[in-house]
């Protein structure tokens, strides 16, 4: 009976979640995304949703910073994703063109050039201003792009989602399938996306991440080093008039042939990058996610 109540359960939740996204889609779009960022608000304000985590990591991340202005930078960093959430069920409604309108492509060149050795790409990328927009829109421009991808626990949603998703032309890689799809993806010439920022548990790369060694995925530096692919670093940042700019950078391959430090290296590099961007805008990445849970052995 337990399963049968959680079956009804997701469905129900399936059915609100659908009648919720439909709602917004027939609101004009300014005013979904200042729904989403009320929203974000409320999480931030009423729920509280891991707001003690989100502020003490702030607080650790910039410490010169005083109570008030992290309080701020929390709130806006909810807002920001409370327009994102809401943003990546649009994304599905709008056309090439105004997607086009919203989002500049700079150093296309970078990721083209990558494309052109034949080996395929190791894209990395993060969780960082609208990746979802980000990825549709990139596929809808014809790239080969495949996405790492972690599933919903609701199987109704999880459908919705995927289908959602590889709407716009990209293909999804379930994690339990990376092993062998990636390998095959990059051999057929695709780009492969990994959202590199999350911990990586005791399976990770321990690199300097926000002044703390932070466990990060290794898995975009192995496959580097396994098939000799090169790796393009993207990130989306947002522009002063609410609209958004792709930056695409050329990785730098570690002039080494031991694989450990390979890894460590490149993984440290994509990191850095990471973190300077963050320190620009920190409101803009995903603070609610515990990037530190996993320490080092010893600590």
């Amino acid at each position: 009976m337990p399963g049968a109540w959680k079956k009804v359960s997701h469905l129900l939740e399936y059915v609100a979640a659908r009648v919720a996204i439909a709602a917004l889609r027939a609101a004009p779009q300014r005013t979904a995304l200042a729904f989403g960022g009320r929203l974000g608000e409320f999480a931030w304000d009423r729920i509280g949703m891991r707001r003690g985590e989100v502020r003490r990591e702030l607080a650790l991340s910039f410490p010169d910073l005083g109570a008030p202005e992290l309080e701020s930078l929390g709130r806006r960093c909810y807002v920001n994703l409370g327009r994102v959430f809401v943003e990546m069920f649009l994304a599905p409604t709008l056309s090439t063109e105004r997607m086009a309108a919203l989002i500049e492509m700079d150093g296309r060149a970078v990721l083209e050039e990558a494309l052109a050795e034949g080996r395929g790409v190791v894209n990395v990328t993060f969780h960082y201003g609208d990746w979802e927009l980000m990825g549709a829109y990139t596929a809808r421009l014809g790239y080969p792009l495949d996405v790492i991808a972690r599933g919903q626990k609701n199987p109704w949603f999880h459908r919705y989602v995927t289908r959602m998703r590889t709407a716009s032309g990209m293909r999804l890689i379930p994690v339990t399938q990376a092993p062998r799809a990636v390998p095959r993806a990059l051999r057929q010439g695709r780009i492969v996306s990994f959202l590199a920022d999350q911990d990586a548990h005791g399976e990770g790369e321990f690199v300097p991440f926000l002044g703390r060694p932070a466990s990060t995925p290794k898995g975009p530096a192995l496959y580097a080093f396994r098939y000799g692919c090169p790796v393009v670093f993207t990130l989306m940042l947002p522009l002063p008039d609410g609209r958004w700019r792709v930056h695409f950078e050329r990785a730098p391959r570690p002039e080494t042939v031991d694989r450990e430090q390979f890894v460590r290296e490149l993984t440290a590099w994509y990191t850095r990058r990471l973190e300077d961007f963050v320190r620009q805008r920190p409101e803009h990445w995903f603070w609610p996610h515990r990037r530190w849970k996993t320490r080092p052995p010893g600590d």
